[in-house]
């Protein structure tokens, strides 16, 4: 009962820092830990510490800054409850084990990586550099607890395979569009899924999913006109969420597509 309940809270508790990455990162002169204070965007108060409760605080200022009245995103509330509750599923899904840190660590890499792509369209080269050097190391940690090299292989090679694939993809979709198919942070983006997920057939899920989730968001935005045909949409969101559906269920789901095709 306790635990659940405190991996639920350390989540919003992470979601809140993921929401001053998000914001600060992007922007030229800002950084995670400078200004100190967080502030409204709006009127750049500084905001008192007990309207920086996760989530809660957004529910009883009303989504309004106390100051100016300026409405609140709600991407805020959303990253920090959609923090708790992945967090919470990590928990179930592995228990305390260092697959638990692992999934962590990747998760809380791909939250501000998919909503600074959605809002900005760039993928910061500190969170790709930050997740390769973190995921090295908990990779390193992972095979020599189980004494397997191939499992630190496997997870290396798809590293490389992960950036090399994407890299075609986007040289080929290049050619064939007569424009930019896919940016740099994409293929880099890619890397890092391949370093934690491992080569096959992760990297192979990963690439389906995140096509199939990015044709049918991209399409339904066309119609109801709020994207046009050469309107730019960003992958890094639809790469995120393919990643972390495979970090969770990619074994069930290989399963049962192996299954489906009589090869199992």
């Amino acid at each position: 009962m306790w635990i659940p309940l405190f991996i639920f809270l350390f989540g919003l508790a992470i979601g809140s820092f993921l929401n001053v990455c998000i914001y600060r990162i992007p922007r030229a002169g800002m950084s995670i830990h400078s200004p100190r204070r967080s502030f409204c965007p709006e009127c750049s108060q500084p905001i008192n510490a007990y309207d920086t409760i996760p989530f809660l605080s957004y529910l009883l200022l009303r989504g309004k800054c106390r100051h100016c009245k300026a409405k609140i995103s709600a991407v805020y509330p959303l990253v920090e409850l959609a923090t708790a509750l992945l967090f919470l599923v990590v928990f179930y899904r592995f228990g305390f084990t260092l697959d638990f840190l692992h999934a962590l660590i990747f998760i809380t890499l791909l939250i501000p990586i998919a909503v600074i792509d959605a809002q900005h369209y760039i993928i910061p080269n500190g969170l790709i550099v930050t997740g390769l050097i973190l995921g090295f190391g908990i990779v390193c940690a992972i095979a020599y607890q189980r004494a397997d090299v191939w499992y630190l292989l496997t997870r290396l090679i798809g590293a490389v395979a992960g950036g090399t694939i994407l890299w075609l993809i986007a040289v080929i979709g290049s050619a064939i569009l007569r424009k930019k198919a896919m940016g740099g942070g994409d293929i880099k983006l890619m890397a890092l899924n391949g370093l934690f997920l491992g080569a096959w057939p992760e990297l192979a899920m990963v690439i389906a999913f995140s096509a199939i989730s990015g044709a049918v968001i991209g399409t339904t935005l066309i119609i109801f006109g709020i994207k046009n045909r050469q309107s730019a949409i960003p992958y890094g969101p639809f790469l995120s969420g393919a990643a972390v559906l495979v970090l969770m269920w990619g074994d069930s789901l290989w399963e049962k597509y192996l299954q489906f095709v009589g090869w199992y």
